[in-house]
């Protein structure tokens, strides 16, 4: 036991050991700065060979979306999964062609949402020692992750069970399974990996759709409010926009299943040859949803599926994610930390700019 204890006292002190400005990065904060917009916004091949895949250790963080879990998998974002502002807008404008404005908005609600925007860190899964609480715990005693529900993650992923039924953190096969029978079904023809393995918009129309009805017929507390659907929908436009080859701008089932299962980069895989922009995703995203219309809502505590009487448009979007979703109790705040939090705001605002303003109004400690 006091060898154990030892062992134990020593590893909650090696964060500070290993990396001496650490523990000061926690008291002093961090400013979090813009990085540079990318100047080279043509197809290039991904991965290079200073970023192989490695498979996580067993310390390192994975979560919900396999965008980011192959990024830390091949050393484009931190390996342990804890990862800057900075660090996620630079990997994915530069690995996936993200548009700079897109991916500072989203990565800013990751941040606002599930991270420490303090000390600029975030992980990408659960909670980590490297992330520690804000200060004064204004947003509970732990800051808890992308895989944490609600914010950011939320219900009727493509390869994540709901959380109130299931995994909601790592891939599950008998959903990707679901998603892989469509592809029989409804996709196209490919003169390379065979008929019926390429994944188009039909395929995708028609997954989203069993998959919401799937989990509004199990999951008794399921949430689709207008931010989670059109993040649920965008999932699917992100697939078909992001993993697709560069080189022909085709998604193969090889292909997708070597981001949604294996988490790693395809062989000879090129990234999008022009950035991928909010509205180029929330077009596909759109017509993803118009085949089989889902009004935002959520179920009773009878399992009765309850609508919301709110409009589905980008200006409700944004308002879910920046007011709804962000912490009213930011805006108490001073000096650094409210300086980040405008910085943040502000990322978001920027891919909605003819949406008013929002004002944070979310609660703490969720």
């Amino acid at each position: 036991m006091v060898v154990s204890s030892v062992l134990v006292i020593l590893a909650a002190s090696l964060p500070a050991l290993a990396f001496p400005n650490l523990a000061s990065r926690h008291q002093t904060g961090m400013p979090i700065v813009a990085p540079p917009r990318p100047t080279d916004t043509g197809s290039i091949p991904i991965p290079d060979p200073a970023h192989p895949f490695l498979a996580p250790g067993p310390y390192d963080l994975r979560g919900p979306c396999p965008g980011l879990n192959t990024l830390a998998n091949h050393g484009y974002l931190p390996r342990n999964g804890v990862a800057t502002f900075e660090e996620i807008v630079i990997a994915t404008t530069h690995v996936y062609n993200m548009d700079y404005d897109l991916a500072s908005a989203l990565t800013a609600f990751g941040m606002l949402a599930r991270g420490n925007a303090y000390i600029d860190k975030l992980s990408i899964g659960l909670e980590s020692s490297l992330v520690p609480p804000l200060p004064g715990q204004i947003d509970g005693p732990v800051a808890r992750g992308l895989a944490a529900h609600g914010r950011f993650e939320g219900d009727v992923s493509m390869t994540r069970q709901d959380a109130a039924i299931g995994d909601n953190r790592n891939f599950q096969a008998d959903l990707y399974n679901q998603l892989l029978s469509l592809v029989d079904q409804f996709g196209d023809n490919s003169t390379v990996t065979g008929p019926r393995s390429i994944v188009n918009l039909r395929v995708m129309q028609e997954f989203k759709f069993k998959r919401f009805t799937d989990s509004q017929m199990v999951d008794k507390q399921l949430e689709y409010h207008v931010g989670r659907l059109l993040l649920s929908y965008g999932e699917a436009a992100f697939t078909l926009n992001f993993f697709a080859n560069g080189t022909d701008g085709i998604l193969t089932v090889p292909t997708m299943t070597s981001f949604f299962r294996d988490q790693k980069f395809p062989a000879n895989w090129r990234r999008r040859p022009s950035a991928g922009t909010l509205d180029i995703i929330g077009n596909d995203a759109i017509n993803i949803f118009l085949a089989h219309p889902v009004l935002p809502g959520a179920n009773d505590a009878n399992g009765t599926y309850v609508p919301d009487n709110t409009p589905i448009d980008a200006c409700a979007l944004y308002n879910n994610l920046a007011a709804d979703n962000v912490p009213a109790v930011f805006l108490n705040t001073t000096g650094l930390l409210r300086q980040n939090v405008d910085f943040l705001l502000n990322a978001i605002h920027n891919s909605f700019s003819s949406c008013p303003a929002a004002v944070p109004h979310g609660a703490a400690n969720v």
